[in-house]
């Protein structure tokens, strides 16, 4: 089953978008301070925007296959040079995956346990579900996403009694500045790999709800992603927030009932390790499907990748520091060439074929 329908393109939008703002916050929280709330919201609008445009894209010349529209806008030579950035792209988000995961375990759960350790447990699992095909990964995803709304709907509630609005107070006191731009471009960057979605918008066999059901899932994550940005600030206040690596961590480590009851560490590892997994294993997959397209595809990609990626990683997990610098770098790189670099060639796309079409109307009159 190599195709999907528009409810398993909305469990793909979660499993890609949903997970590093939650996870590391503070790389925009910084630039932001106590309005980064506001920048998420911003960032959440233009996101929106991007990707209905997209599909809008998409949707009025009837072509959902990106190769084909890269091709189409920038030639074949130049179309499969940036079809290459788009798959480097995705190689990097591979990194990030495996390497946020792998540190947030060594530092909060297992200090013990060194990060190369973690490694071995996200890339060799996800090589196997990613070479079982699109079932596999739609059911591992639809499981996953399943489980981390339930664990983070548990959290919101568990963690309610600990927030205070007035942590947000005084709101914009500064009003507009460099600091706050930049928190928004860092809150979009987050956002970004939402891109990783691109690819699989030619496997969905029915589109005519497609517009419809991925408005929906963009709703979902944006007011997901405003709450909990919202939470993390009302619970430590800005000074705290920005100090603590993984604040959503910390944050579930004040859960407590009736003096016993505390299991919020629970929940927000089955987010982490669930979501980053999930988000690994689609990006894993996005890069098969954009690498078939291309003339020097073979069966052995797939490992080659994954040893690049282990090498890469097992340096940048190992000190969080140089973990948060790669973070802040990449967010401006997600920005680019997940967001920024496609809008521009399925515009160029679109005004393309209108042209064409204009000018065959023109000479059948």
């Amino acid at each position: 089953m190599d195709k999907l329908n528009t409810k398993h393109l909305m469990f793909i939008i979660w499993g890609t978008s949903i997970v590093a703002m939650k996870t590391y916050p503070n790389i925009f929280i910084t630039h932001g301070g106590r309005d980064s709330w506001i920048s998420v919201i911003i960032a959440s609008l233009i996101l929106f925007l991007f990707f209905v445009y997209i599909l809008f894209v998409c949707k009025k010349n009837n072509c959902y296959n990106m190769d084909e529209i890269y091709h189409k806008a920038l030639g074949k030579p130049i179309g499969d040079i940036f079809l290459i950035l788009f798959i480097i792209t995705l190689i990097v988000s591979l990194i990030e995956s495996s390497s946020v995961e792998a540190n947030a375990l060594h530092l909060n759960m297992l200090s013990d346990t060194p990060p190369w350790f973690f490694l071995l447990f996200i890339l060799i699992p996800a090589i196997y579900i990613t070479k079982k095909g699109t079932r596999a990964i739609i059911i591992v995803t639809i499981i996953g996403i399943s489980l981390i709304m339930v664990a983070g709907v548990n959290l919101a509630i568990l963690t309610a009694k600990y927030k205070k609005l007035s942590y947000l107070l005084p709101i914009m006191a500064d009003g507009v500045t460099p600091s706050f731009i930049i928190s928004i471009i860092k809150a979009l960057g987050c956002y970004g790999g939402i891109g990783i979605c691109i690819p699989f918008l030619s496997r969905v066999a029915n589109k005519s709800k497609i517009t419809k059901h991925c408005i929906i899932a963009l709703l979902i994550v944006i007011q997901m992603e405003i709450f909990a940005n919202i939470g993390i600030l009302t619970t430590f206040s800005i000074t705290r927030a920005v100090s603590i690596n993984y604040p959503k961590l910390i944050q579930t480590q004040l859960v407590s009932y009736f003096n016993f009851l505390e299991g919020g560490e629970f929940f927000v590892m089955l987010q982490m390790v669930g979501g980053w997994f999930i988000k690994y294993v689609l990006a894993l997959y996005a890069i098969l499907i954009l690498l078939k397209k291309l003339s020097f595809f073979n069966k052995y990609w797939i490992y080659i990748i994954t040893l690049l990626v282990f090498i890469i990683s097992y340096f940048i997990s190992a000190k969080v520091l140089l973990l948060y610098k790669f973070l802040n770098l990449y967010a401006y790189f997600n920005l680019i060439n997940f967001i920024l670099i496609p809008t521009i060639i399925f515009s160029i796309f679109h005004f393309k074929i209108k042209k064409i079409n204009k000018r065959n109307y023109g000479t059948k009159l």
